[in-house]
């Protein structure tokens, strides 16, 4: 689902600005959650064929990042986005919601927006994400929004940083000055880049082409194995996440694994998102 249509981001951020200029959200009833459009991604863990295989290898780690809802976007920081409201208005205007954690979409005003240091970001990562800037019409453009921090608490900042067109030319002691901010649903893509650096099996996990939406032989999976919840009563944004990838080899014994396969892409379009909805700010 698109973050919404032109003609709609503009009437609903607006209407965000003028609420907030009134004092408070406008009231409106809560959409049903339901899965984002196009999210492949299910827990690989939990997979009904995940007993069919050992792994060679493991990668864990955990990052910090804030989290937000739309309800949140032209707030002062610390518990908004007041500063990059405007150039995320134009940024989201008319591209998909990649989806919130597990895939999960609460509409309008409740999507949650993540927030991290560009540099806390790993460096395979930040490199996939210049890349995709780079190559114009690729799956992975508009996915992450990347700015300058502002100067002064009242600066707003509409232009994202712009990418050189050469990589050698990227200086990353800059980094340090720029955030990303972006859906939880756009990590999915690419989780094995969070976890690839310093792991036993870097190489297989810095390339996505063997990463798969579901247990394979040979493959990687990958999964947000927990992600804690913003204190939000007392104006906290902070959370962390921690990503797990495995590279998987089907079991000594086991022939044939399609069969679960099979049955693991049926299950993917028969969750019932509203189950996993707790996991939602």
């Amino acid at each position: 689902m698109k973050f919404t249509s032109l003609p709609l981001a503009a009437n609903l951020l607006a209407g965000v600005v003028g609420a907030f200029q009134m004092g408070g959200p406008p009231p409106m009833p809560q959409p049903k959650t339901t899965m984002a459009e196009n999210f492949a991604w299910r827990d690989p863990f939990t997979s009904k064929t995940i007993d069919l295989y050992d792994h060679t290898c493991e990668a864990t780690r955990t990052f910090a990042a804030t989290q937000y809802t739309l309800h949140d976007l032209f707030e002062k920081p610390p518990a908004g986005l007041f500063n990059w409201g405007d150039g995320l208005k134009l940024f989201f205007s008319g591209r998909e919601y990649p989806g919130g954690w597990a895939g999960l979409d609460r509409h309008m005003y409740d999507r949650n927006l993540l927030m991290m240091e560009y540099a806390d970001m790993p460096i395979r990562v930040r490199e996939w994400i210049e890349d995709q800037e780079r190559a114009g019409d690729s799956g992975g453009k508009g996915l992450f929004a990347v700015f300058d921090k502002p100067a002064t608490a009242e600066e707003k900042i509409k232009d994202r940083f712009v990418v050189p067109q050469d990589p050698g030319d990227t200086n990353r002691e800059l980094d340090h000055r720029r955030v990303a901010i972006f859906a939880p649903g756009a990590l999915y893509p690419i989780l094995p880049l969070f976890v690839a650096n310093g792991s036993d099996c870097q190489a297989l996990l810095t390339d996505l082409n063997n990463y798969s939406d579901v247990p394979k032989d040979a493959a990687v999976v990958a999964w947000p194995v927990r992600h804690s919840r913003p204190n939000v009563a007392q104006g906290g944004r902070d959370i962390e996440f921690t990503i797990k990838a495995q590279t998987l080899k089907l079991k000594e014994g086991i022939v044939d694994a399609t069969v679960g396969l099979t049955q693991d892409t049926k299950d993917r379009g028969e969750i019932a998102p509203d189950q996993e909805s707790k996991d939602e700010l």
